[in-house]
């Protein structure tokens, strides 16, 4: 069974000043994707390695980044901590929300955003934003 994206999915950033979190919805995001981690290989291919071939041994995985497409709000509180965080080169705590109720999930994780400007002489201003977790994400229940 399929389930339709919007209102099911949010990308939710962490407003709290303290170490409890209080998350809110990042406004205009109209599409979230990436995640993922690639093989966790290390070429190890030598003189040895029939020719044509590879070798490879287990290794670190990279943390796949999560992107999004962003409608722009001039003067919005909750997207101006984006633009904050890339220009100060600081981490904020955020997350990818599937559902509502007994049964969401999320995705938590911290990250420095990367935010590009699109805005097309005939049609809305947007932003392309690109996260890397610091640390691996895994899916999770969420908890109040």
């Amino acid at each position: 069974m399929a389930v339709l994206a919007q209102g099911f999915m949010k990308l939710e950033i962490d407003t709290s000043t303290t170490e409890t979190p209080s998350w809110e919805a990042v406004p205009g995001v109209f599409n979230v994707g990436g995640g993922g981690k690639p093989a966790n290989k290390i070429d190890s291919t030598d003189f040895d390695t029939p020719e044509g071939e590879t070798e490879s041994i287990p290794g670190p995985r990279q943390n796949g980044p999560y992107t999004f497409g962003m409608h722009y709000e001039p003067g919005n509180e909750i997207q101006q901590r984006l633009f904050t965080s890339e220009d100060t080169n600081t981490p904020v705590k955020l997350r990818i929300r599937f559902g509502s109720g007994a049964g969401a999930q999320a995705i938590p994780f911290s990250a420095v955003p990367t935010l590009t400007l699109s805005a097309p002489v005939d049609n809305k201003v947007t932003y392309d934003g690109s996260v890397e977790p610091l640390k691996a994400a895994n899916r999770a229940p969420v908890t109040p």
